[in-house]
């Protein structure tokens, strides 16, 4: 690559068993002005790839305090990146040729402190030499049968392996691999609504829908607001927290509802009672929530570029289009009984206008999907593939900072 080279850069959470963040996956896609553009996943990225990926902030910039995935070629392997060998762990693809060399840089690599994953798994004369070193192994669930499934959980766990199931994109694959045995996952099934068909919706999530439809009501006030929070105490008291948390560090404390509405504004604490109110939700893990208030705030920027709504219309349909796995019912009938305003049932249906451009813009930079970008829409608004990463990584720390107060 030249000298001018740039990275998009995409993380993809993995979970444990109990469906809390454990992990995230780095994938990079890069190009060059004189060469165009590159779709690469880690695998290819050079040191200085890496370094101008993260910039002086590291890994923690992206992650927090969790550990990256990143895939290595054998070439980064004999030269580690100058980050913590405990912050990452060394994914090793299935195509690099297995020798001396490589095996002693390996061990050198566990020695200060980074984890082994062998990566899209297959054993064979090249793979063997490795199930001694490496701590983690990636199984393609997608491209496998149950039994297949079952046969290399009965392998390797035995072997004191870590099993991570990648490609989960069912509950019910999830539950499969979890009864085996496996006790990481990744994948977008969370993302997904369960059981959605032949249910009468739960008292609590009608609870919540209700909710969302007094806050989304249009005529609503910020007098109204604060009556309706003032009947719920402990929502009162967790918006209240949030707003005097260091996330949103302010030399007057706020004591009041209604100072905290003045203070933050109309639309922001309106947001933040449909956060909390899905949060409240005890059959969803919290990193739905927080993939859903990544997507919101990827959106808002997104918005605060494109100009043509305001802030708070895209960072509610970022906000909003993960309802049907909140709710387990089908985002049509969810967004019927919300009453929301044409344009933003239109991006969210069928990611219409730019509404719906900023929402399948953050949908691809959460699921990794960097080669579809609507390239050419985006840098209408000055939204190159630079400042699209650098609004990316500013989202994530945003998201990240919030998700721990609220």
């Amino acid at each position: 690559m030249s000298q001018d080279t740039h990275v998009l850069l995409a993380r993809q959470p993995i979970y444990n068993i109990q469906l809390e963040i454990a992990a995230y996956e780095l994938l990079f896609r890069s190009h060059t002005h004189s060469e165009g553009a590159d779709f690469v996943c880690g695998d290819k990225a050079t040191s200085q790839v890496l370094l101008n990926a993260f910039g002086e902030a590291g890994l923690e910039a992206v992650c927090g305090k969790h550990p990256a995935f990143i895939n290595f070629t054998k070439n980064l392997i004999l030269e580690l990146p100058p980050f913590d060998p405990e912050q990452y762990v060394i994914e090793i693809l299935e195509n690099i040729e297995v020798d001396a060399q490589l095996i002693d840089a390996l061990t050198h690599a566990k020695a200060k402190g980074a984890r082994l994953a062998l990566d899209d798994f297959i054993l064979d004369h090249n793979s063997a030499p490795l199930l001694h070193l490496v701590d983690i192994v990636k199984i393609d669930v997608l491209a496998l049968t149950l039994p297949q499934i079952e046969r290399f959980a009965k392998v390797f766990i035995p072997r004191k392996l870590t099993l991570l199931a990648e490609k989960v994109e069912t509950h019910e694959m999830y539950e499969f691999c979890k009864s085996l045995g496996f006790e990481l996952f990744q994948g977008y099934f969370l993302s997904k609504p369960q059981n959605i068909e032949g249910h009468a919706i739960p008292d609590n999530k009608m609870v919540v829908l209700k909710l969302l439809e007094k806050v989304q009501d249009p005529e609503i006030t910020a007098a109204k607001l604060t009556d309706l929070l003032s009947q719920d105490p402990q929502m009162g008291y967790k918006l209240l927290r949030l707003v005097n948390s260091a996330a949103f560090a302010r030399v007057q404390k706020c004591t009041s509802l209604q100072q905290a509405i003045t203070l933050l504004g109309f639309n922001h604490i309106r947001s933040w009672v449909v956060l909390i109110a899905l949060g409240n939700l005890k059959d969803k893990p919290l990193a739905l929530r927080q993939t859903s208030l990544e997507r919101a705030i990827i959106c808002q920027k997104l918005g605060k570029e494109i100009g043509e709504y305001s802030v708070y219309d895209y960072y509610t349909v970022g906000l909003f289009s993960l309802l049907d796995a909140f709710i387990d019912r089908p985002i049509l009938e969810i967004i019927k009984s919300l009453n929301l305003p044409n344009n933003m049932v239109k991006a969210l249906m069928n990611n219409q206008g730019s509404l719906g451009l900023s929402l399948h813009t953050a949908k691809c930079l959460q699921e990794a999907r960097l080669d579809d970008l609507k390239e050419e829409k985006l840098r209408e608004y000055g939204l190159d593939l630079d400042a699209l990463n650098e609004l990316y990584k500013q989202s994530i720390l945003e998201s990240d900072q919030q998700a721990e107060s609220l």
